[in-house]
């Protein structure tokens, strides 16, 4: 019985730690996502990042993962793991490359001739040490960057 005890009254404390825990410690904010490079020659878009650090001590990251659609068929998909540290207080820009899948890159590039739009969306996470902090950006190619992105 007075293990029963023991282990209730255990319990209790933990849970009660955990949420002071929780209100000590604040997520990680997303300050931009950005559009770094496209190009369907090389089947690559890249990202930036930025992300903010709330707290007084550096976060480690455990991953990213998201999708990259062009025209809503999702042409490219991250899962990338990471041993980085956000620092304290601190703003750190991320670079994310994603690989396009020539398949769908095609039938996306099909759908900007016959849509005359090429808009895109980045959706995903970043994985950190006290949860995953979801982001998210869209916004549409100009004709230049379509162009571009086919010579390059």
């Amino acid at each position: 019985m007075k293990k029963l005890v023991l282990l209730l009254c255990l319990s209790l404390s933990l849970i009660g730690c955990n949420s002071i825990v929780q209100k000590l410690v604040s997520t990680p904010e997303i300050k931009a996502v950005r559009l770094v490079n496209f190009s369907m020659v090389d089947k690559l878009v890249i990202f930036d990042i930025d992300l903010y650090n709330p707290n007084a001590f550096a976060l480690p990251l455990s991953g990213f993962s998201g999708n990259f659609k062009l025209n809503n068929l999702t042409i490219g998909s991250l899962e990338a793991t990471s041993e980085q540290k956000l620092a304290a207080y601190g703003t750190q820009t991320f670079t994310l490359p994603i690989s396009l899948d020539t398949a769908a890159l095609i039938e996306a590039a099909n759908s900007i001739f016959t849509q005359q739009q090429a808009v895109y969306s980045f959706n995903g996470d970043v994985d950190t040490s006290i949860g995953s902090v979801p982001f998210s950006t869209s916004g549409k190619l100009s004709a230049q960057e379509i162009i571009s992105g086919l010579l390059r």
